[in-house]
């Protein structure tokens, strides 16, 4: 026990020379509170009543220590890293699914292509019940997706479900290098205007980008527009994002500052690659509240440099750089080194992002006024505000729950057991629309309105009392209200339930794909990016071109 406490310290203790500096009050500071934390660590394994679990303990306490700080400063262990590691090598082991959880069921979205899984004609829709002997039902989705994982040239089994075919199936995969895929669509639309869905900046993001437009610059010679949809994107690496950046700016042309404390982590990042699509070429980049990190640095750098129209939501406000410091064979960490500032000066960051502010020196910049570099006035205060804003049309309350019990998945997934094969580009006509209505009044669907959910709970709890255990239906005329009103609510959704219908069936016609390029049809935001890229006049106002 002696000897496991004086690697603990001598780890501890030997972390402070890092820290030092040059500076004596700083490294004094800190010397005495690793001596306090030794002195814990000491008295807790001497004293404390039962053996204490070292590894465990350390791991843990390490932990919480860092969530004092901020969410993407997290301690690793070396089965935690996989993640990161897909992101920064663009590749795992694995057969090659898109996975989601669908009524607690591991649900095949689309086997990518030339994958193990596409090989062995697994298809969208169907149910993944088993992982090897693991039973999926009820498992996380990133836990079932660990599990499908591994080493290459290993083998795993998937026990599976095909809805509409009686009996079950089992697949033996040998897992291969999986590419990840950021480009997960793109196309040419309507009066020469190309469009672009990036979902993330793992390894390749950039060169998936760059092929996609040479795809479309040979599909269509006399392409007018771009539209770059970040919308979703959480982002991922900064070299990336980086390199997605140059691809529309020019060579010189200032990118990117990070600053932090040290030295390493003050840099400035400057084009130094030809772009790949023309300046002729106009281009909009879409965003929203999911679009994060690497997301705001490509929106925020084409916004400040006058390189396209920025469209959609603001965005969420995630401008911090994280570098990972390896500490010994089994652990990590992921530390919070650096801000983001775009060309224009602006900070990504939206200021909230502590933890514990308390415990940090904060350097809260007062508001200042940006400009692009047409000179624009730009909003500041973090995250990307849109140069124009554009609010999707929101659910109502019928159609978020049709979505949220997955009514139209399940009725697609039933569709699919009785029709076969679904043609693309999927027609949802009278017919489909009057058999999802049977659908849902067989008993697949249950919907109250807002209070009727909390009306019906206080009747049970009023009934349970003695005063009121002989009153019968004491709410039926309210009852009956509620239900006149539900009876109409179908017919009123009819355009948001063709969407949603639309939506799920043409995943199961063509994988995810298949279901943007539909989704595309009923898109606001891209509609009123078409819209602008074919308007000079209006692009180049907004832009500060002309005035």
């Amino acid at each position: 026990r002696n000897k496991r406490r004086n690697i603990l310290i001598g780890i501890l203790l030997g972390a402070t020379i890092l820290f030092a500096v040059g500076n004596t009050d700083i490294y004094k500071e800190i010397s005495n509170s690793v001596r306090l934390y030794n002195e814990v660590y000491r008295q807790l394994f001497t004293n404390y009543v039962d053996p204490i679990k070292t590894r465990e303990f350390t791991e843990n306490s390490i932990r919480q220590m860092v969530k004092e700080l901020d969410p993407y400063t997290v301690f690793l262990t070396e089965d935690e890293k996989e993640p990161l590691e897909t992101l920064t090598k663009g590749k795992y082991g694995g057969v090659g699914l898109r996975i989601s959880m669908r009524k607690d069921t591991l649900t095949v979205i689309a086997p990518m292509d030339g994958s193990p899984a596409s090989r062995a004609n697994i298809l969208p829709g169907d149910q993944i019940l088993k992982v090897d002997s693991v039973s999926t039902v009820g498992v996380e989705l990133d836990k079932s997706a660990k599990m499908i994982r591994g080493k290459i040239g290993s083998t795993v089994i998937l026990t599976i479900r095909r809805p509409g075919i009686s009996g079950i199936n089992e697949y033996t995969l040998t897992r291969e290098n999986i590419n990840v895929t950021d480009v997960s669509y793109s196309g040419m639309l309507e009066d020469h205007i190309a469009y672009i869905r990036l979902s993330g900046f793992s390894k390749g993001a950039s060169q998936e980008v760059r092929d996609a437009i040479r795809a479309l610059q040979k599909e269509d010679r006399r392409m007018k527009g771009l539209i770059l949809d970040l919308r979703g994107n959480p982002g991922g690496l900064l070299t990336e994002a980086l390199a997605v950046s140059e691809l529309f700016t020019n060579v010189g042309d200032t990118l990117l500052l990070t600053k932090g404390r040290t030295s390493m982590a003050n840099k400035v990042f400057i084009a130094s690659e030809k772009p790949a699509l023309p300046e002729d070429v106009k281009l909009a980049v879409l965003i929203n509240q999911g679009s994060a990190s690497a997301s705001e640095i490509v929106a925020g750098v084409m916004q400040d440099l006058d390189r396209g129209i920025v469209l959609g939501a603001p965005s969420f406000g995630k401008g911090l750089v994280q570098t990972v410091f390896r500490l010994d064979r089994d652990h990590s960490m992921k530390i919070t080194t650096a801000k983001y500032y775009i060309p224009s000066g602006r900070l990504i960051q939206k200021p909230d992002y502590l933890n514990n502010p308390e415990l940090v020196e904060q350097n809260i910049p007062g508001d200042t006024i940006f400009f692009s570099r047409n000179r624009r006035v730009l909003k500041g205060g973090g995250g990307i505000a849109p140069d124009i804003v554009i609010k999707g049309e929101p659910l109502t309350d019928f159609s978020r729950e049709l979505w949220r019990q997955n009514m139209f998945y399940s009725y697609a997934i039933h569709y699919k057991s009785v029709h076969g094969e679904i043609p693309t580009p999927v027609v949802v006509d009278e017919k489909i629309v009057e058999d999802f209505r049977k659908y849902l009044e067989s008993g697949e669907f249950t919907y109250n309105h807002k209070y009727e959910k909390r009306l019906k709970d206080l009747e049970k709890e009023l009934l349970k009392d003695e005063y009121f255990e002989n009153i019968r239906n004491p709410f039926q005329s309210i009852y009956a209200i509620y239900d006149s009103l539900k009876a109409g609510e179908f017919d009123q959704n009819l355009d948001q339930i063709r969407r949603g219908l639309a939506s799920e069936l043409s995943t199961l016609a063509g994988g995810l794909s298949e279901r943007i390029k539909n989704d595309l049809n009923s898109d606001l935001v891209v509609e009123k990016a078409v819209e602008l890229l074919l308007d000079k006049t209006v692009y180049q106002m907004t832009l500060g071109y002309a005035h």
